[in-house]
């Protein structure tokens, strides 16, 4: 019996990563103080149901620099919760 799937080698799955970690990070904010800084609000689907949603405010790359302490019901509750929070993040001395 054989597998219809395509067989994949190390160079390949190396090719592959190395296209991800060079793409940019999706903006998905236009606050442009935050550009300036770097930082964007980025939405994690990480947590089970019925709150599922997070939000981690991140540089272009690196660790996050903050992050939610409440799991949110929808992608876009989180997504305006991390737009709050980066425009009180960005107000701070």
């Amino acid at each position: 019996m054989s597998s219809t799937l395509p067989r994949y080698h190390a160079r390949d799955f190396e090719r592959r990563w190395q296209t991800r970690l060079n793409t940019p990070p999706r903006r998905t904010t236009n606050n442009a103080a935050a550009l300036q800084v770097g930082l964007h609000v980025e939405v994690t689907h990480r947590f089970p149901a019925p709150n599922r949603y997070g939000w981690e405010l991140r540089p272009a790359a690196g660790l996050s620099v903050d992050e939610s302490r409440v799991q949110f019901a929808s992608w876009e509750e989180a997504s305006q919760a991390g737009k709050l929070a980066l425009t009180q993040f960005l107000r701070r001395p």
